[in-house]
């Protein structure tokens, strides 16, 4: 059967929800249940007595762990009692269609109908929640692993790591693939957590990043720059931090030159417009 939710969705069942039905016979009456998804698996055999055993021998936990009472919808006050109910108790709001009040058994049916949907939807986000969740637990899992392998690497290792994952940002960004490109990205940035600022990382990662003819070479240097800074060579470090200024100053001046051009072109084309219209 449908179930239409008045009041929650399928995607957040609450566990618990008024079931309310209209009368075939008399639409304007409401009949209602309610029913109840335990969070607890109840182990039945130890509350029965040893002589009604043989007959419920064949109930499972699951059998009882959603139902509906009454068993059969009860004849409410009105369908606005029903919302004033199930707000003050949180509750979700089923309408379950039309049925016959005078024919308890067909009324039974389309109540465990309607529970065991109910449940599916509850068991589905659960799923999907606890699938999420166990995701999540990996992704940090990951994370931690690493920062614990970090703090036992010299920085000339994680400096050999950082030129790996660089190498895959930058193989990531030529061919598109955006997902890997993220976690790479992601990779880099939990990684210099475990090296001194003046490393500049994040100046690597925008230079690896970077589409331009000058992209490569400037993170190349910005690479070789903490391997010198690692062996305290700083005359080689002064002459990179020399050499990263003049590209960053010529790649600026290209751009420069290049906005420059397009505006005249852009101007001229405007003017030769303008005089073709004067001479019409």
């Amino acid at each position: 059967m449908d179930l239409n939710f008045d009041l929650g969705s399928q995607e957040e069942c609450k566990g618990h929800a008024i079931l309310y039905f209209r009368d075939s016979n008399n639409q304007n009456e409401v009949w209602a249940t309610y029913i109840v998804l335990l969070p607890i698996t109840v182990e039945v055999s130890k509350y029965v007595p040893p002589f009604l055993m043989n007959q419920i021998s064949d109930i499972g936990a699951n059998d009882l762990s959603a139902f509906a009472f009454p068993p059969a919808p009860e004849k409410v006050e009105s369908r606005e009692y029903i919302d004033v109910i199930a707000n003050i108790r949180t509750d979700d709001i089923l309408y379950g269609g039309l049925f016959d009040s005078i024919d308890i058994q067909s009324s039974m049916i389309l109540v465990n109908e309607a529970v065991q949907k109910y449940a599916e939807y509850y068991d589905q986000e659960v799923l999907l929640e606890n699938s999420m969740e166990r995701i999540d637990d990996v992704n940090n899992s990951t994370l931690d692993v690493n920062s614990v392998l970090y703090e036992f690497m010299s920085t000339n290792d994680k400096l050999s790591e950082l030129t790996k994952m660089i190498g895959r940002l930058r193989f990531a960004i030529e061919g598109n693939e955006n997902a890997l490109a993220q976690e790479a990205e992601t990779d880099i940035e939990n990684l210099s957590k475990h090296l001194p600022s003046e490393y500049e990382i994040a100046k690597i990662t925008n230079a690896a990043k970077s589409s331009d003819v000058f992209g490569s070479k400037l993170t190349d240097l910005w690479l070789k720059r903490c391997f010198h800074l690692t062996q305290q060579e700083f005359v080689e470090i002064v002459q990179i931090d020399e050499e990263i200024k003049r590209l960053e100053s010529n790649k600026n001046s290209i751009w420069f030159y290049t906005l420059f051009i397009y505006l005249f072109l852009l101007f001229n084309k405007n003017l030769i417009i303008l005089k073709y219209k004067r001479n019409i």
